[in-house]
């Protein structure tokens, strides 16, 4: 895209020193065979020469917002097949999972160890009811994400608590942004805990909301040194080798664009949170 810009830009400067030095030449034509340049048509060449350059700039602005709306809507399809795909992935593997937890609690069941296999049972159905807590949220696109999401910490071991007390119908954020959001923060909060010991991945989601604000706010063991704190927002920081660091970047950018707050805070002892708050519409609006 980058390249598209500069070549056009060039291309406008090749296009107007051409337009100067042609209508030089034509003036020192004009003296040198003793013609008088009257000043009305001085001012009209003028006038001509602004317009052309005008019409020029105004069709490369045009080109240029055109380029800009096509990139962003190839990167919301981008991101769009990115979850499809996860998805897709995350689907294959609970049908998988499901018919061993079938197998399992059929032997359970048939050598008699009928303790055992409701204690299993009971284990299936905390993940089966913070499935349909998330169903409450009135934003399908969030609540399909989480169930996403809510697979890849299945696969990677994770223990991923989801709190949802508002259904956050008052809400005045596009899907996207929003899942730009508390999708960016829960990868996030899983790349922390990825490796530390067993006992210690775990990630809480909560979204809740009071008298002004509606938050997010995920939280996880791990620490975060006070002088990064702000650099982890700033584009292409990352503390991962290879990592991109645009996520919270994003993030960042979603919540301040929709006049919100995102705030880190971070202990040794009590690990690290990220809460966003969006602030409510005021009624009437």
């Amino acid at each position: 895209m980058k390249n598209k810009d500069n070549l056009l830009t060039i291309l406008a400067i090749l296009l107007i020193d051409a337009i100067l030095v042609t209508l030089s030449f034509y003036f020192q034509r004009l003296v040198e065979i003793g013609h008088v340049v009257s000043p009305e048509l001085a001012v009209a060449v003028i006038n001509a020469v602004i317009f052309v350059v005008v019409l020029v700039l105004l069709v490369i602005s045009r080109k240029l917002f055109l380029l800009e709306r096509q990139g962003k809507f190839v990167k919301v399809q981008e991101l769009y097949i990115e979850h499809l795909q996860e998805l897709v992935r995350v689907t294959k593997a609970q049908r998988h999972d499901f018919v061993n937890h079938l197998q399992v609690v059929y032997a359970l069941l048939k050598t008699g160890q009928i303790g055992k296999a409701q204690k299993y049972i009971e284990d299936l159905y905390h993940d089966v009811r913070i499935s349909g807590e998330i169903l409450r949220v009135n934003i399908p696109e969030l609540a399909a994400l989480l169930l996403v999401k809510m697979g890849i910490a299945s696969l990677k071991n994770i223990s991923f608590t989801i709190e949802v007390d508002t259904n956050l119908k008052m809400l005045r954020i596009k899907p996207l942004e929003l899942n730009t959001v508390v999708g960016n923060l829960v990868d996030n909060a899983f790349e922390a805990v990825a490796s530390l010991a067993a006992d210690k991945k775990k990630v809480t989601l909560r979204i809740f909301e009071t008298r002004k604000h509606f938050v997010f706010q995920t939280s996880n063991p791990g620490f975060i040194e006070k002088g990064l704190r702000d650099k982890i927002f700033e584009p292409g920081f990352s503390t991962k080798p290879g990592s991109r660091g645009i996520g919270l970047a994003s993030v960042k950018s979603v919540v301040e664009k929709n006049g919100g707050k995102i705030l880190v805070s971070s202990g040794k002892d009590r690990g690290t949170k990220f809460t966003v708050i969006f602030p409510k519409q005021r009624r009437g609006r």
